[in-house]
């Protein structure tokens, strides 16, 4: 109880508040809008530069785990989370909400990752799927506070005062990860040069891409709907309005909790049968990409089951941190989860920053109604995700993952 308490509960807190801020602009959006004055394509934007700092932070963010460890990485993150925090809540423009969300973002772009480390660090490498699955499902509890808990709120209080009230818990947490989290051993030994001579390794490994590639494509997509983009599809092709896509956003975080939890425990109870984590995980990306169709084709009978099944789906490929970090010496664990992310995040960034002028060019050049534009773009993303899993399923190291 000591180890959860001290060495998986401050980072599972971390991860938590990273999956909440994640998904707090879709909830936030139509008071931004009514506010402040921007359309969709400059909340879009706003929202992925969360993402664009995710990207810039992850390599250099593996090198400084690796070396000093999450309980020295993890809490100084957090402080530069809670001072964008801050920023964002007194935000009168476009550029100042940027600069507050780019901060949030990178405070919390290693949150998950020190919790990844930590595992490694401190539970049964075999067992390393099940306890990065349990990590995650914090962010599926952060993901749901950030709907329909903040809908009520915003009844009462301001958006700026909900994002002062999460500038101080995040400073919260950020102590309990310093006071309470282990030391961690290596303690900044050997040169940077030999750290960074092991993440170029990393890079230059066949099966670190062939492995990894196709599952954090989709998991950057499956980012970008589920933290944003769900809610609009759900706007405008399911012409939900605002209470019933606030019901919806809260019943897709609740979808991530058992698609991380159980592509974990899946993995962990087949691998003690012999089975192969890489066949378990190509299994999970050709469940997600069967679930795009009935989204591209615009079905709208059940949109909320619809999306709970596309959220609970996507979060499964999640486990190909755990299968890749185990190909790897445990040393090198912070840089290939980091790296891991780097792709997954930018992927994230760069869908999500395109959907919005992407629907907007479509609407404007060719007169395409909000729907039909948004078929195309899931159409698109579908297939670049197919082909990345083909190269997956080509590769017999990849498939062999233990």
């Amino acid at each position: 109880m000591k180890l959860v308490l001290t060495a998986f509960l401050p980072f599972a807190l971390g991860y938590f508040l990273s999956f909440l801020f994640r998904s707090l602009n879709a909830v936030v959006a139509p008071a931004l809008r009514s506010e402040l004055g921007l359309g969709e394509a400059a909340i879009g934007v706003v929202t992925s530069m969360y993402l664009a700092a995710f990207v810039i932070a992850q390599l250099p963010a593996g090198v400084a785990l690796d070396r000093f460890g999450p309980r020295r990485v993890a809490p100084v993150m957090l402080l530069a989370t809670a001072v964008g925090a801050v920023i964002f809540a007194l935000g009168q423009d476009v550029v100042t909400l940027s600069i507050g969300r780019a901060l949030i973002g990178l405070g919390l772009s290693v949150a998950l990752m020190c919790g990844f480390k930590a595992n490694v660090l401190y539970w049964p490498i075999g067992r390393l799927p099940l306890a990065n699955a349990i990590m995650m499902t914090f962010g599926g509890l952060g993901a749901a506070m950030a709907t329909r808990p903040v809908q009520w709120l915003l009844a009462d209080y301001d958006w700026r005062h909900i994002f002062l009230g999460l500038a101080v818990i995040t400073v919260a947490v950020a102590l309990y990860q310093f006071l309470a989290a282990p030391a961690y051993e290596r303690g900044g030994k050997g040169r940077v040069s030999d750290e960074v001579r092991g993440l170029l390794g990393v890079l230059r490994t066949p099966l670190f891409w062939r492995a990894g590639l196709a599952p954090t494509f989709s998991l950057g997509v499956w980012i970008c709907y589920a933290s944003f983009w769900a809610a609009g599809w759900l706007r405008d092709v399911a012409h939900l309005d605002e209470p019933s896509v606030g019901v919806a956003l809260f019943a897709l975080s609740i979808a991530i909790i058992p698609g991380y939890f159980f592509s974990g425990m899946i993995v962990d109870l087949l691998h003690r049968r012999g089975i192969r984590g890489g066949r378990v995980l190509l299994v999970y990306g050709l469940l997600f990409l069967a679930i795009h169709v009935p989204i591209a084709l615009n079905v709208t009978a059940m949109p909320k089951l619809l999306w709970f099944l596309y959220v609970m789906l996507g979060g499964m490929p999640v486990v190909c941190y755990a299968l890749v970090t185990r190909a790897f010496a445990p040393e090198l664990a912070g840089r290939v989860n980091t790296t891991l992310n780097l792709v997954c995040m930018g992927i994230a960034f760069l869908v999500q920053a395109a959907i919005g002028p992407a629907l907007a060019w479509m609407e404007a050049a060719y007169g395409l109604p909000r729907p039909q534009a948004h078929q195309l773009v899931t159409f698109a993303l579908l297939a670049t995700q197919a082909v990345a899993w083909v190269w997956f399923a080509a590769s017999r190291e990849a498939r062999d993952l233990p």
